[in-house]
């Protein structure tokens, strides 16, 4: 009987521990119980860099990495103009490869991808992008999931795994159409450093394009709430098992 009640305490603490890895933030701006973090990156692909900065023939690209998604600007300082093939963007989360919604499909319902905008040389464009599932709609409200877990909802366990995250990779290939030609740039940033922020302090306002004024709504909520409910009646079972009262082996 001992062996069980420990196996389902077990079962309660990774099951809150796989509902938060789920679910990620709830919203910009609020807050939550527990200890928030703040992620630092350095760019190891193509060149090693904590500026998070790249330079070629053709592009100056520098980079900014909040909680759930990648801010970039983008100058063109090749004699031709060019586009990104926003079809063909990736981003990977531990070498899970996701498509990505840029900021002109941020705010959509819709599966389509973004659209390729002309950049003329010496021109540029500010892009923010995110895992297309990643983001979605609750009760009215555009809900993003972390790239990792920020914020440790108060639990010891989460905590260490958090702190242990430092190493882990975030990649994105990015093809470029420069004049007639493709060139695929890929990037890879690791995590370098994890900053815990005072208790109650909020990390800083995220970098968004507006939100529209009459949003679309997503079906079911978004697909990423599903996860979240499945957990939530693993932990149900769970703890309805804790509460019943235990029969001794030698009565079965």
């Amino acid at each position: 009987m001992s062996n069980n009640l420990s196996f389902l305490k077990t079962l309660l603490v990774y099951t809150v521990i796989a509902s938060l890895l789920l679910s990620g933030c709830a919203g910009a701006g609020t807050a939550q119980k527990g200890v928030n973090y703040i992620y630092a990156y350095t760019m190891t692909q193509p060149v090693k860099t904590d500026q998070l900065i790249f330079r070629d023939n053709y592009i100056y690209i520098q980079f900014n990495i909040d909680g759930s998604a990648i801010n970039f600007q983008l100058q063109n300082v090749s004699g031709a103009p060019m586009s990104i093939l926003w079809e063909k963007v990736s981003i990977g989360v531990n070498k899970r490869t996701s498509s990505v919604r840029s900021t002109g499909n941020f705010y959509s319902a819709q599966q389509e991808s973004p659209e390729s905008v002309v950049i003329p040389p010496l021109g540029y464009i500010r892009e923010t992008i995110i895992p297309r599932e990643n983001i979605y709609q609750n009760k009215g409200s555009w809900v993003e999931k972390d790239l990792f877990l920020t914020n440790d909802h108060g639990y010891p366990k989460v905590k260490k795994m958090i702190t242990g995250f430092i190493g882990n990779e975030v990649t994105l290939s990015v093809p470029v159409k420069i004049g007639e030609i493709v060139v695929d740039y890929p990037f890879t940033f690791s995590i370098s450093k994890i900053t815990p922020l005072p208790s109650g302090l909020l990390p800083p306002v995220k970098e968004r394009p507006p939100v529209p004024k009459t949003p679309f709504m997503e079906s079911a909520m978004g697909s990423g709430v599903v996860p979240v409910v499945i957990a939530a009646g693993v932990l149900g079972v769970a703890i309805y098992l804790l509460s019943q009262k235990k029969t001794p082996a030698a009565d079965l």
